[in-house]
């Protein structure tokens, strides 16, 4: 039994044109949708005011704080704390002579600094002599192992208590 030809070409005629449009509608209309919105318009004005930046939020610096950045900076055990007012710059140096329990400090321009004796080889069953710009003390064992020596108004240098 053969179809008739009517009934292919019928039902292709009876196809609704207005699905077909609703489906070209439909492929052709999201690509308007989504345009970018046109850049904002710019004047060269100088005379109109910009804008402050924001405030910056960023947390205050600590006031002191050490950063060990090589071995040698985590071996050191003189540090000078406070130069001289007015003056452009401060140094000390320091060694220790282990033969003789001596440590010898030499200063300028500095007003205060520490020594973290527990990186330093000090035989405390013996006599421990300090030296500072040449002038030789006994530095006798404290509870702290880190003391901080201060230049007085004579000139001498006294242990600052903490």
């Amino acid at each position: 039994m053969q179809m008739p030809t009517t009934f292919l070409t019928r039902s292709t005629a009876h196809r609704p044109r207005h699905l077909v449009l609703l489906g070209a509608w439909l492929a052709i209309a999201p690509a308007g949708c989504h345009r970018t919105p046109p850049p904002p318009e710019t004047t060269n004005n100088a005379s109109a005011p910009s804008e402050p930046p924001p405030p910056a939020t960023a947390e205050p610096a600590p006031e002191r704080f050490e950063v060990v950045d090589t071995e040698e900076e985590a071996e050191r055990w003189l540090f000078v704390e406070t130069i001289r007012d007015g003056a452009p710059g401060g140094w000390a140096t320091g060694s220790f002579d282990r033969a003789r329990n001596k440590l010898d400090i030499q200063t300028r321009d500095v007003r205060q600094f520490a020594l973290h004796l527990d990186r330093v080889p000090i035989d405390w069953n013996k006599l421990v002599v300090l030296s500072i710009d040449g002038k030789n003390s006994e530095l006798r064992r404290r509870q702290t192992l880190r003391i901080h020596l201060q230049l007085d108004d004579h000139g001498q240098w006294v242990v600052r208590d903490e």
